[in-house]
């Protein structure tokens, strides 16, 4: 019954690294949608975790709902009850370090067309 929630694809990137680096994420649509048209609410319940941190809290999120249970294929625990399904995600935290990589690279490239530049106003005097 349940099936067409928790196999819905979400966009987590797999191969983390070990260490504090996965949160859990909580996911929630009414019963009566449809999850390939509906987006899913989406909170972050914890981050900055080890992986068995974080899938013990993410079971122990599913436990507080009447009807719960453990999808193996995606991985994920998940919660029914009052017209609602909760599907708890452990997932590999997206690295910061590639919007300050990206932010460092645009810098560099900026410094040195304005070098450029300079250098170009100085042979043209």
């Amino acid at each position: 019954m349940h099936d067409r929630f928790l196999n819905y694809r979400s966009q987590t990137r797999a191969g983390a690294r070990l260490g504090r680096v996965f949160s859990v994420v909580e996911q929630t649509w009414p019963l009566s949608a449809d999850p390939k048209k509906v987006r899913p609410a989406e909170t972050a319940l914890a981050t900055q975790r080890t992986a068995a941190e974080a899938a013990d809290l993410a079971r122990d999120a599913a436990d507080r709902f009447r009807a719960h249970g453990f999808h193996k294929p995606s991985g994920a625990w998940w919660g029914s009850d009052d017209g609602k399904f909760h599907r708890f995600l452990v997932a590999p935290e997206r690295s910061a370090r590639l919007g300050q990589v990206a932010l460092g690279l645009g810098a560099a490239v900026l410094a040195v067309a304005a070098i450029g530049a300079a250098r170009r106003n100085r042979r043209s005097r």
